[in-house]
């Protein structure tokens, strides 16, 4: 009997902890009680039908793991994982384009389904479901009685598939396994590879991140092997012309020759794997600047204050950081070298407002690469603008006790993202490092809590996470973390406690279901845990902040348009939404800075900054019969005062407005409509 990933995966944390808890196991793999239950019996299936004694998972929640067990499984891992693991349908497919461009030997189905454990009949299927992403390259799966399966092409292809393939296999659990078979080419090469590595993150001044490092030694060895092999790059694109002329070219050049490479064309693409590598910190930031690309950070950071009509405090810090990552971003689009370990899907889910504003505001991007920014990259940067606002927004407003890092060794998407989840749900932490697992092990500052991807050998509490933790198991992560920092909260009620009460009095028909409603009933938002144990900040709509009380139809026009702003604040002000000195502010910043405010023809929208006499969100719209000049920059009939205590409650709203504005020809709707209530009416309709 084999195990797929999820059973592997949970045996193995058994295995290495023998402590390891049922609430430990669903917290660290997301899963719910019946999804742990449904992994246990597999558990044991395997472990019965190899005549082993089951694992028992006893009342108090803690397991019974047979001492045998323990010892068989932690002597043999490394050999039995690969040998009882089962690959899925997608596992399946990367593993044979992968054992097809590594292969030093004849490929037939008897091989591929023999090593993938599955009859030819499925290998078969694979092959046909695998042809469709090798036609994407340029690519073909062919075979013949004396090459057997082989994949004919262009050679620059076959390594963006390779890089693309790789970086899949080593997601696999059983992946180092894998790797491992391939002797005869990472006997020769590893240790000299990774020498070099080293060398490259010395002479470039910067430090990868430990996904990628592995991720480029392996490719590297495997590249080295085709090299050997008689395949070499004859063609590179006109894309790369530039790379012979910088900086980075000069160095490879000094160090690649280590290894024996001095073709022209295989130093190029060597160059952009580099380029294009995904890094963790920059030693020193100058060797790397790019002025070109500077800019268009700043364009976008710009941008994105205008769209978000968020004042971006440390602008500068925000411009390093995003820099930091468009660099190499910049050069995976414009190689090719696209990076396919994304949480796209994550954060469109999570933060899709957000997420929209940092689109429109990454155009200086698009024109610089002439080209739209692939999903993923995008995603990265929508997770650096959202990490940026909570780290201003929210956790600058509670006081903070203890310190708190999180050590990934995932790519830097996963990282960020992992890194700005933890700090939206812990606000009573304060979060000051993102690490590697390499930087982890030499860091010595301070610090009193631990989230971590994996264990971890330190003093301090560590708490394992999901990077892709559901919304579900959120507030029973969050209740762990808070209880074994402050001892159990009388106001923290442990979901999964009363659902094994529930369970003692009759059956749950639909157990996820009970879950969620447990959920939203007790952390709802007025209860007293809800202010800091819900992920989900309060995201109200438009009409939820843009009620008939914020709308006015102005008969006549005002005196002046300092007036016609004051009177659109009337109704913040008397809701307490704001305090006097915010129209004050925003009255001086139209007059003395003139910012771009215009959503619309005739539309603007004013706003101070969260720290300017804000002591809520909301909206207030003034509609005036005609057109007024405003500071002598721009025409309006229709303004809306915007007020924001938090840089992303408002963004819901703001980005159903804009919708309104630019689909609906929202400006001339706010124009004929009859009255206030009218309009409320039409907005509603409309978003």
């Amino acid at each position: 009997m084999a195990m797929d990933k999820r059973v592997v995966a949970v045996l193995d944390a058994i295995v290495n902890d023998p402590s390891m808890t049922g609430a430990k196991l669903e917290e660290q793999f997301c899963l719910t009680r019946k999804q742990l239950s449904y992994t246990l019996k597999k558990v044991n299936d395997y472990l019965e039908s190899n005549h082993f004694d089951p694992i028992n998972r006893l009342k108090t929640g803690k397991l019974h793991i047979p001492r045998h067990v323990v010892e068989h499984f932690r002597q043999n891992q490394t050999a039995e994982s690969e040998q009882r693991y089962l690959f899925s349908e997608e596992e399946r497919g990367q593993m044979i384009i992968f054992m097809l461009l590594t292969r030093s030997e004849r490929l037939s189905l008897l091989h591929l389904s023999s090593s993938l454990g599955v009859s030819q009949n499925t290998i078969i299927n694979d092959l046909k479901k695998v042809r469709g992403e090798v036609i994407e390259h340029g690519l073909e799966i062919n075979y013949d009685r004396g090459n057997g399966y082989h994949i004919l092409g262009e050679e620059l292809e076959k390594r963006y598939l390779l890089l693309s393939c790789l970086r899949r296999v080593l997601e696999i659990p059983v992946a180092k396994n894998i790797i491992a078979q391939y002797n005869n080419v990472m006997s020769e090469h590893l240790e000299t590879v990774g020498n070099i590595f080293s060398e490259i993150e010395k002479r470039f001044k910067i430090q990868f991140t430990d996904r990628q490092l592995q991720e480029l030694i392996y490719f590297i060895c495997f590249v080295l092997h085709r090299i050997e092999s008689g395949k070499n790059l004859v063609t590179i694109p006109d894309s790369y012309a530039d790379i012979i002329r910088s900086r980075e070219f000069t160095l490879m050049q000094s160090v690649i020759s280590k290894i024996n490479i001095n073709s022209e064309n295989e130093l190029v693409f060597l160059t952009a794997l580099i380029q294009s590598s995904n890094i963790q910190s920059i030693a020193d930031k100058y060797f790397h600047l790019d002025t070109l690309l500077l800019e268009s950070v700043v364009a976008v950071v710009d941008s994105f204050e205008k769209i978000s009509c968020v004042t971006i405090k440390e602008k500068n810090e925000l411009i390093e950081k995003i820099y930091q990552h468009w660099k190499p971003a910049y050069y995976r689009i414009r190689y090719h070298l696209a990076n396919t370990s994304s949480v796209y899907d994550l954060v469109v889910k999570e933060f899709s407002h957000l997420h929209e504003m940092v689109r429109r505001a990454a155009l200086p991007f698009e024109t610089l690469l002439h080209c739209e920014i692939p999903d993923e990259e995008m995603a990265f940067l929508t997770v650096l603008f959202g990490g940026w606002l909570t780290r201003e927004g929210v956790i600058h407003q509670i006081k903070l006790q203890k310190t708190a890092v999180v050590v990934c060794e995932n790519s830097a998407t996963i990282s960020t993202y992992l890194y700005l989840t933890l700090q939206v749900l812990f606000p009573e932490l304060h979060f000051t490092q993102m690490l590697s697992r390499r930087e982890f092990e030499r860091f010595t500052g301070h610090y009193d809590v631990v989230f971590a991807t994996t264990h971890l050998n330190t003093s301090k509490m560590v708490f394992v996470v999901n990077p892709s933790i559901g919304a579900i198991h959120k507030s029973a992560f969050r209740n762990h973390v808070i209880s074994a920092l402050q001892g159990v909260d009388p106001n923290i009620i442990q979901i999964e406690q009363l659902l094994l009460i529930f369970e003692r009095f009759g059956n749950i028909i639909d157990h996820q279901g009970l879950q969620r409603a447990l959920a939203s009933y007790i952390y709802a938002e007025n209860s007293p845990a809800s202010s800091v144990g819900s992920f989900e900040p309060p995201t109200p709509s438009l009409i939820d902040l843009l009620g008939k009380a914020h709308v006015k139809f102005a008969a006549e026009l005002p005196g002046s348009w300092q007036q016609a702003i004051t009177q659109a604040s009337a109704s913040l002000l008397q809701s307490g939404v704001i305090e006097p000195r915010y129209v004050k502010i925003m009255l001086n910043k139209i007059a003395e800075e003139q910012p771009y405010i215009m959503l619309a023809d005739g539309v603007i929208i004013a706003h101070a900054g969260v720290d300017d006499g804000a002591l809520d969100t909301g909206m207030a719209l003034l509609r005036l019969p005609y057109k007024i000049a405003f500071a002598d920059y721009m025409q309006a009939d229709i303004i809306i005062v915007l007020a924001t205590h938090n840089p992303q409650k408002h963004l819901k709203a703001l980005a159903q407005l804009n919708e309104f504005l630019e689909f609906y020809d929202g400006g001339n709707v706010i124009r004929r409509a009859q009255d206030e209530s009218a309009l409320i009416n039409e907005i509603t309709r409309h978003i």
